[in-house]
């Protein structure tokens, strides 16, 4: 909303998701920590947000950041559609299991 600055501890990713099979995939956002980062994701029908969150986040992760990063880069991709399918599956597996999220 422009009311406050993008913190530099964290790395906004954008992608506009090409996969047709799942293209309406979506759930709510999810989040794990990975090695030093917590990165939240959040898919929607035709994009996908990553938001990673730390204090040491490298460089490359910065360049390619929609806030910081140079041009402000948007990615278009299909790459991503098995990686949320299998974080799908996972939530899916858990919410049968009883087992929280």
């Amino acid at each position: 909303m422009g009311q406050e600055v993008f913190p530099k501890d964290a790395s906004l990713w954008l992608m506009v998701r090409e996969g047709k099979e799942i293209g309406r995939l979506t759930y709510a956002p999810i989040g794990a920590r990975q090695g030093n980062f917590h990165t939240y994701k959040f898919p929607m029908p035709g994009l996908a947000f990553s938001l990673t969150v730390s204090k040491n986040i490298p460089a490359n992760h910065r360049e390619i950041c929609l806030v910081h990063g140079p041009g402000n880069p948007v990615f278009v991709t299909s790459l991503i559609e098995k990686l949320l399918v299998s974080d799908a599956v996972k939530m899916r597996q858990k919410a049968l299991s009883g087992i929280p999220a």
